[in-house]
């Protein structure tokens, strides 16, 4: 019962994160990352190995998320910067770019929930 409360708190974060992530003002990552840990490692009560893999599983699921938001946001620039000279062809392959980077993001959510049920019971 305890862990089902842990995961379900782990999702409510992943969702608060790509909440953050959208906010204009201007706080460091390193806070962001420092409150999180915090808050994570006193909700999950994980004993020290799990916490090690706990971590080791989050920050690698943070990580590759973003290099996948870079990527998108980059490609979001260039198309605001050529969007009056744009083709259908180029807009039907932004949606598709798009996609991409959703299917991307659900991936990786899915590898960071696999990892974590190696070690985190309900």
């Amino acid at each position: 019962m305890n862990n089902m409360k842990n995961l379900k708190i782990l999702f409510l974060l992943l969702f608060l994160t790509n909440l953050l992530s959208a906010q204009k003002t201007k706080v460091s990552p390193e806070k962001i990352d420092a409150y999180k840990k915090i808050y994570l490692t006193d909700k999950l009560n994980l004993n020290p190995e799990n916490e090690s893999k706990f971590w080791i599983a989050y920050n690698d699921y943070q990580d590759n998320l973003r290099i996948v938001y870079r990527a998108k946001r980059l490609k979001y620039r260039k198309m605001n910067l050529d969007s009056s000279n744009l083709s259908e062809t180029e807009y039907k392959q932004f949606i598709d770019d798009f996609l991409d980077y959703e299917k991307k993001k659900i991936d990786l959510r899915a590898k960071l929930i696999v990892d974590l049920k190696e070690f985190m019971t309900l």
